[in-house]
């Protein structure tokens, strides 16, 4: 933490120290219970814009720090993009039979905006995750998988650069908030 000095002036340079001294445990407590706001602001708004199926994804892929030395706080998301199944919703129709035959996939990337792709599949991956390909009438070439590209959505990181600007007026709020509260005790 820095220390504040005012030449010639000793009392003065005490008193300023002390009473930063005796601001830093409220200033500290306001970071982090803002940064927890702040991780629990990103995943509502992250959850009500895109259309992550789950919470807990989002939730798992978001991770929050704080540092005391410092003061800072942070907020931080994966970059990996998300399989397209996070989004999607298996289709089915009556085949001739009578019997139920898939029908491709229901995608809402973005939540109550869905768009229906006809020839979706999905498999397990190598790294035991499920991904989706999408095939077009009479190509086969989708049974070599070579040269195929999964369908991905997008990555946590990238919704939470999309929603940022809106929560930030809220964070900044609790934090004035909480600061109060606990430079008042």
């Amino acid at each position: 933490m820095a220390r504040i000095k005012i030449e010639g002036m000793e009392a003065v340079t005490k008193e300023l120290n002390r009473i930063r001294d005796a601001q830093a445990p409220a200033i500290k407590r306001a970071i982090e219970d803002s940064v927890k706001f702040g991780e629990k602001a990103a995943v509502d708004a992250i959850f009500a814009r895109y259309g992550f199926r789950s919470r807990s994804y989002i939730e798992q892929h978001l991770s929050v720090s704080f540092d005391p030395r410092s003061l800072k706080g942070f907020i931080t998301a994966r970059y990996r993009a998300s399989t397209l199944t996070r989004f999607a919703r298996a289709l089915t129709r009556t085949g001739k039979n009578g019997g139920s035959r898939p029908d491709g996939h229901m995608i809402s990337a973005l939540r109550n905006q869905p768009t229906w792709f006809k020839g979706t599949f999905t498999l397990i991956g190598r790294n035991g995750n499920q991904i989706m390909f999408q095939r077009h009438k009479g190509d086969n070439s989708w049974r070599k998988l070579k040269g195929q590209k999964a369908m991905y959505g997008p990555s946590v990181a990238g919704s939470f650069s999309k929603i940022r600007d809106d929560i930030e007026p809220p964070i900044i709020a609790h934090l004035r908030n909480k600061y109060g509260q606990y430079a008042n005790r």
